[in-house]
């Protein structure tokens, strides 16, 4: 039976719900698998007056802004949810979970692409996307389908990560080849000796916009446990707020609460020019006595973690101040070993690299796969032998 997408599901825009809840906004969702986005704690938050909506389980969150980056969540808790997302609750006889996979098919991303409002930030609407028309199956198919698609993707996400797995070992080799050279190095200080400048927290997220000729606005959210940035969802801020914060050429940012505590990224010039946000704390380092490379290298090994520990405040939210950074104690090297150890560690991690690019290639074919199948389930061009002929 044909019916437009809105005779499925009904847009949740209400906030009922009293007491705090966590509260999912669209950069807590990763791109194309349905999940929550890996080592994000989502924020505790009391119930909104307006600008959210209360989401319970077995409601289907959908990215309207930005829909080619696919980025749905069936709900497998109450919790808020921005006007970001749109919330979904499925009618009489629509399953959750089947509803949960049309969203992230194929034909209804490039329908919301396609009905999309905007160039550089595109956003689609609910009353676009709900003039979709599917075919709907039986409710008892829809089930099938949905567990057939459960087992299907548990096992292609479980070769997925077992790839993963396999670089991050990689990884693990070149961090215990530093740390072993670090062992050896007798002089140890504390990490306010080798900065050029105080430390500095980044600016309000209050001030967090949408336009592209802004710099970049670079949040706790972006860092990954690599030392990379994400790019999947960049954010801009209006440049008369981001002067006062804006990044130099190898300033090392670390992230000072929550699950990304700790983690750190080195900021280059060739990203163009980028601010950076409130939970982040930009340390500026003198190269004469430590070289910002070195340093973030560092920052993944096992030290650097037990000292992040030590000097973790339990609060509401995990954090650690730029003070308790300061007193951080740093293996220094001389200068000269510092370049020495940037160099090898630097083509150790190329020939990682050069793996991690296969495995890289290899997953995005099984995600590719992933997604070809979901599409073929939910539009009926795959047969599934619980569903009814």
């Amino acid at each position: 039976m044909s019916v437009r997408l809105k005779e499925t599901a009904d847009l949740v825009t209400s906030c009922v719900a009293s007491g705090p809840r966590p509260f999912v906004a669209l950069e807590h969702l990763e791109s194309g698998t349905g999940r929550l986005a890996a080592d994000v704690e989502l924020p505790e938050r009391p119930a909104p007056e307006t600008g959210a909506a209360s989401v319970e389980p077995g409601d289907v969150l959908f990215g309207k802004l930005r829909p080619y980056l696919a980025k749905t969540w069936l709900a497998d808790r109450p919790v808020f949810v921005s006007t970001e997302l749109l919330s979904l609750r499925p009618r009489a006889g629509v399953d959750s979970r089947w509803l949960a996979y049309l969203v992230a098919s194929d034909p209804v991303l490039e329908w919301a692409v396609a009905t999309s409002d905007g160039t550089k930030m595109p956003r689609t609407s609910w009353e676009k996307l709900a003039e979709y028309r599917v075919d709907i199956p039986p409710i008892d198919d829809q089930r099938a389908i949905a567990n057939y698609l459960d087992r299907e993707t548990a096992r292609i996400d479980a070769l997925i990560e077992k790839k993963r797995r396999m670089a991050q070992l990689f990884d693990l080799a070149i961090v215990a080849g530093l740390e072993e050279e670090l062992t050896q190095v007798a002089s140890r200080l504390p990490l306010r000796r080798l900065l050029l400048k105080p430390p500095q927290y980044g600016a309000s997220e209050s001030g967090e916009q949408a336009m592209e000729d802004w710099p970049r606005y670079i949040r706790i959210t972006d860092l990954e446990s690599d030392g990379a940035l994400r790019s999947d969802d960049p954010r801009y801020l209006d440049p008369s707020a981001a002067a006062a914060y804006t990044l130099e050429d190898r300033d090392i940012l670390i992230a000072r609460s929550g699950a990304t505590v700790g983690k750190v990224s080195m900021y280059r010039e060739a990203m163009g020019p980028c601010a950076f946000a409130g939970y982040l704390i930009r340390f500026s380092f003198d190269p004469r006595k430590m070289l910002p490379e070195l340093f973030a290298m560092w920052t993944r090994t096992a030290d650097y973690w037990d000292q992040i520990r030590q000097n973790l405040v339990q609060a509401t939210i995990e954090n650690v101040s730029a003070e308790k950074y300061k007193d951080l104690l740093v293996p220094v090297p001389s200068v000269a070993k510092q370049e020495q150890l940037v160099r090898v560690v630097g083509r150790r991690r190329q020939r990682a690299d050069r793996v991690g690019a296969g495995l890289s290639q290899q997953i995005a074919l099984l995600q590719e796969h992933r997604q070809a199948l979901i599409t073929a389930a939910v539009t009926g061009k795959l047969e599934i032998p619980e569903v009814a002929a």
